[in-house]
């Protein structure tokens, strides 16, 4: 591929990234159980906010507003504190579009019959085309029976509900209880697993065509803003005030970053071996979690115009989806690439049914290949277990430590020690890892010591520091000396993975300058394998993502500088494919746009024609 392409490449990339976002107003929030504020309705109604939720029982043939049955007061009526106001506001022009959403507590059928009966009496406030829209949420008819009620009436998403196209029609909005997906309170980091969950459902809904919302939420900003990132509709609160304020004040800013750190010269790859017609002898993989071609345009702007990467003549596109959803996670992403299986997300090593698939380093043990598997993050998360382990979550990381006894490679080097040496099961797996002939190393900057044994494992939980906080170059020096000690030790080759992981982490905390600085520690790993690669003549580099994160886009910047402006148009994963990058015999092989997991056949397939 001609090298003028890689430009074009970023250009085209960079345009799609550029996706439109919500703008939050008023019309986006969601007053939560509204008849519990000081002045219900006229407070969220005066702030125009879009949607306004009301908790109903049917008591003595009277639709009554409480959150429970004893709450009930004869004065507080659903027709003096909602219908009477709504038809006044009509009445003085003042209406305006709002979703009235109604909860019944108490039995769908005579509930929502004696509901209908009220409505009826304002044709002019409700009904087919009007500005008020009606939603029926809590106890609901059974999606069979939708159609037999008033085509103006519709009923509240249920993910875990199976609707006709014809009942999916009277669905505008899905929702969820906020606890299915986090217990986070807004204190501390949003759990990235959390996140991915949330980032899941939310593209389920809009799927769909669908709205969503999520209720028991906590209601504070740091929540807001984590709902706000990912696209969730309708933002619920119990301070519509606060709420409307927060809007107001929060607007869409780039995340400006210069580099001031002095830039430097990659290594200038000889192209000799490159696209040679010959089966590799040792493959190098390297995934940068989370990178993106604008998470890979960061760097190279960051560096001034230079990066290994923009070296690379055989480039691919690679698509990502699980396969179950749209939006992967890095556990399927890396399953897909481990194995060549799609899975659903959260599992590891695993397929879609939950049967355990072998990764590219069992195939390359099956040929007399050395494999080593680095992470500059814990060695026990998605990308780097699902070489080794197989998990039906990714959670069970004490598990996932394990299964490295079962399915062991020459090489682990990554963070996450807890998980081999302070268990909940109070077994130390470092006396399992010696039994077994390892040299287990607790400093990575031990691992240039050159008295190794054949087999060796890193775990040094500096390794999971960014590189701002002081990792230093855990991942460039870590695969530089796995290649020199597989040069003495691997006579038949050998297969390396190593993994970027906190370009993710950027994504996820949409900081460009942390882009930045990982991008550019993980491209200097990139110019170790291209410098081995023209050294041997007889391994392939290849480079690619698990997915990208943050829908990223660059909206400024100078080379010359060094100074990016990035924009993220979501906290979570997206579903934008990912670039491949290949050095070396058969780099060919490479090129074009394919699922993950052709990605992973095309590795193995050269893994199983080495001699």
């Amino acid at each position: 591929m001609k090298r003028f392409i890689l430009p074009v490449l970023i250009a085209v990339f960079v345009s799609l990234q550029s996706h439109s976002q919500i703008t939050y107003t008023s019309a986006n929030a969601h007053s939560h159980n509204d008849y519990a504020q000081a002045n219900p309705f006229f407070g969220a109604y005066n702030l125009q906010c879009g949607a306004i939720e009301a908790d109903v029982f049917l008591k003595d043939g009277e639709l009554m507003v409480a959150h429970h049955p004893d709450e009930i007061k004869p004065e507080r009526t659903f027709h003096a504190l909602y219908l009477q106001p709504l038809a006044a506001q009509h009445r003085e022009g003042k209406i305006y579009s709002l979703q009235l959403l109604i909860d019944l507590k108490t039995t769908a059928g005579p509930t929502l019959e004696t509901l209908v009966n009220h409505l009826n009496r304002f044709p002019y406030v409700f009904g087919d085309n009007k500005s008020v829209k009606v939603v029926i949420s809590g106890n609901m008819p059974s999606p069979s029976d939708f159609g037999k009620y008033p085509s103006w009436v519709s009923f509240d998403g249920r993910f875990e509900e199976t609707y006709s196209d014809a009942a999916l029609a009277r669905v505008p909005l899905f929702s969820a209880p906020f606890s299915t997906v986090s217990r986070w309170t807004g204190v501390g980091l949003f759990p990235k697993e959390d996140r991915e969950k949330l980032v899941e459902l939310v593209n389920r809904a809009h799927q769909k065509g669908k709205k969503i919302r999520f209720w028991g939420t906590p209601d504070n900003e740091a929540v807001w803003k984590e709902l706000m990132a990912v696209g969730v509709d309708w933002i619920g609160t119990d301070a519509p005030q606060t709420l409307t304020n927060y809007f107001k004040s929060t607007k869409p800013a780039d995340s400006q970053y210069t580099n001031t750190v002095p830039a430097y010269t990659p290594y200038q790859p000889s192209y000799k071996s490159d696209g040679i017609n010959k089966t590799p002898k040792n493959i190098i993989f390297l995934i940068g979690d989370g990178m993106g071609l604008a998470q890979m345009h960061t760097g190279l702007i960051a560096n001034h115009g230079q990066l290994h990467m923009a070296l690379f003549k055989h480039l691919g596109l690679m698509q990502t989806q699980p396969a179950e959803s749209f939006i992967t996670d890095s556990a399927a992403a890396g399953t897909a690439l481990a194995t060549g299986y799609k899975t659903k997300n959260g599992t590891i090593g695993m397929d879609a049914t939950l049967v355990a698939r072998p990764s590219l380093t069992v195939t390359a043990k099956q040929k007399g290949k050395k494999c080593a598997v680095i992470s500059s993050g814990p060695i026990t998360d998605a990308t780097p277990a699902v070489f080794y382990a197989h998990q039906p979550k990714r959670s069970m990381q004490e598990e996932i430590a394990a299964d490295f006894l079962k399915e062991p490679l020459d090489i682990l080097a990554g963070g996450g020690s807890k998980y081999f040496f302070e268990r909940k099961d109070k077994a130390n797996l470092g006396d399992s890892l010696k039994t077994r002939q390892y040299d287990v190393i607790r400093k990575y900057a031990e691992i240039a010591n050159q008295n190794k044994a054949e087999k060796f494992v890193v775990l040094d939980d500096q390794a999971t520091l960014s590189i701002e906080k002081g990792r230093g170059n855990f991942l460039p020096l870590t695969v530089k000396e796995s290649i020199s000690h597989f040069q003495k030790t691997a006579k038949k080759g050998f297969f390396i993975m190593a993994e970027g992981a906190q370009i993710d982490y950027a994504g996820h905390a949409n900081n460009t300058g942390y882009v930045a600085n990982e991008v550019l520690d993980f491209d200097q790993a990139v110019g170790e394998a291209l410098r081995f690669a023209d050294e041997d003549g007889q391994t392939l580099v290849i480079v690619t993502a698990d997915h990208e994160t943050g829908a990223m886009s660059i909206t400024g910047g100078s080379e010359s500088e060094g100074m990016i402006k990035g924009n993220f148009g979501s906290k979570g994963h997206s579903a934008i494919m990912v670039p491949v990058y290949a050095y070396g015999p058969q780099s060919q092989q490479f090129g074009g746009i394919y699922q993950n997991t052709e990605l992973s056949n095309r590795i193995r397939q050269l893994l199983e024609e080495s001699k």
